[in-house]
């Protein structure tokens, strides 16, 4: 029986999501369709009648990832502003979730490599991570609040990375503590 075009949307959506999941839990090199098929919930021949590539169906889940990050930053700012932002994004809960963490820090380094795609769908998304952070970034001119924006992203997402590698909690969550602590404005309520 054929599916409905609804149902094969469906199931593609589906598959993007597994793979946004999948592909920040083991990386992109860790990730084979056959394990990301089963994390969806079917069988590794269905996968082409969905994408022509491994790399169309990344830029995908790339894209899915980042609209997750916006949508988390969004709703954290509209309640505590940009120190919510640092402390949600620099929290253990983010820390120990890999497959609904920061795409950037979870596949920052093999994004590198990817296809020009899936590097422009990262770019843009990195734009509008930066610009809802720049809005937030308090008082000042916008060079300014961009110009913290981004050393508040870069500072974050490698304090995740690295938290992320250190085998000694202590360490890990002095990480985090750290690069919290100088990203958070003073004067402003902390997250």
């Amino acid at each position: 029986m054929r599916k409905s075009r609804q149902e094969t949307s469906e199931t593609r959506q589906r598959i993007v999501e597994a793979a946004s999941a999948e592909f920040r839990k083991s990386g992109i090199s860790g990730t084979g369709l056959s394990g990301l098929m089963a994390a969806a919930g079917l069988t590794h021949g269905g996968f082409y009648r969905h994408f022509e590539s491994k790399d169309q169906v990344l830029a995908e889940a790339c894209d899915m990832a980042v609209d997750t990050l916006v949508a988390e930053f969004e709703e954290v700012t509209n309640v505590g502003g940009f120190n919510a932002a640092i402390g949600h994004y620099l929290s253990t809960d983010h820390r120990d979730a890999l497959e609904k963490s920061c795409p950037y820090a979870a596949l920052g380094s093999e994004l590198v490599r990817s296809n020009e795609q899936v590097k422009e769908i990262a770019t843009q998304g990195l734009e509008r991570v930066i610009e809802l952070l720049a809005t937030q970034a308090g008082p000042g001119t916008a060079e300014s609040g961009r110009a913290r924006a981004l050393i508040a992203m870069c500072t974050m997402m490698g304090a995740l990375t690295l938290s992320r590698m250190a085998m000694d909690p202590a360490l890990s969550s002095e990480i985090l503590q750290t690069a919290s602590h100088h990203l958070i404005q003073p004067g402003l309520p902390e997250a």
